[in-house]
């Protein structure tokens, strides 16, 4: 949407770019209907190609980090940006005095963030462990935030409830598909653009609930985790 707004301000060079095109294959039907616009000839749409899985599948958690896991109430923010720590940060705040053994990972999008997360954090007075660090894991850890790449997967493994990042702020959202395939409850903001027909989806199947503020995420987290039946089948 974003680069169809900036394509449409040079309609006659972008016509004379896309009509050159010999075929264009869309990952969506809007994104068909944009080409269209666009002065593209040939249009096919072949569905997102992010619906299919062709990474390992690797485990990096080791036995001793899934048994402390597993004896926690546990919920993910994933994929977060700038402002949204802090939100999720104030929701583990507020829940856990009701949820006594409540523990929240944390996988920021961008871990070169990751000393700037950790002050946010520190200003609410709560206790963070860093998953790099080699220090034995303290049990009234409130945050576990996850400075490394690639390891998102294990813990989508461990967690009925994930929060999807970049959609409480005007980003766009990010790709929801990974926690669907491990069977997680999914929560994300109103801006959810970059893949609004994915997103679609999994709300007609009950698998994401959209939220618009901090109060209403805290409310969707508290009931998640009240909830007693296993998500793992969906």
């Amino acid at each position: 949407q974003k680069s169809f707004k900036k394509w449409r301000l040079f309609p006659i060079s972008a016509k004379k770019i896309f009509q050159e095109f010999d075929i264009c294959l869309s990952s969506s039907t809007k994104s068909s209907k944009y080409l269209k616009i666009l002065g593209a000839k040939k249009i096919r749409f072949i569905g997102n190609l992010k619906f299919t899985e062709s990474e390992n599948n690797k485990d990096f958690l080791n036995n001793s980090l899934k048994k402390f896991f597993l004896s926690k109430k546990v919920w993910c923010a994933s994929s977060t940006h700038n402002l949204e720590e802090r939100i999720c940060a104030n929701v583990h705040k507020k829940l856990k005095n009701k949820h006594k053994n409540l523990i929240t990972i944390l996988i920021p999008r961008h871990i070169d963030r990751t000393e700037e997360i950790i002050n946010e954090i520190k200003k609410l007075n709560l206790k963070i462990h860093l998953h790099n660090s080699r220090k034995k894991i303290d049990k009234d850890t409130d945050i576990y935030l996850v400075n490394s790449f690639g390891q998102t997967k294990s813990f989508f493994k461990i967690c009925k409830t994930v929060f999807l990042g970049g959609s409480l702020i005007n980003h766009g959202g990010q790709n929801p598909l990974e926690a669907a395939r491990f069977g997680c409850k999914i929560l994300h903001g109103p801006h959810v653009w970059n893949f609004e027909e994915i997103y679609n989806l999994l709300r007609k199947n009950n698998v994401s609930s959209k939220i618009t503020t901090q109060n209403k995420l805290t409310y969707k987290v508290d009931k998640m985790l009240n909830n007693k039946s296993n998500n793992k089948n969906l």
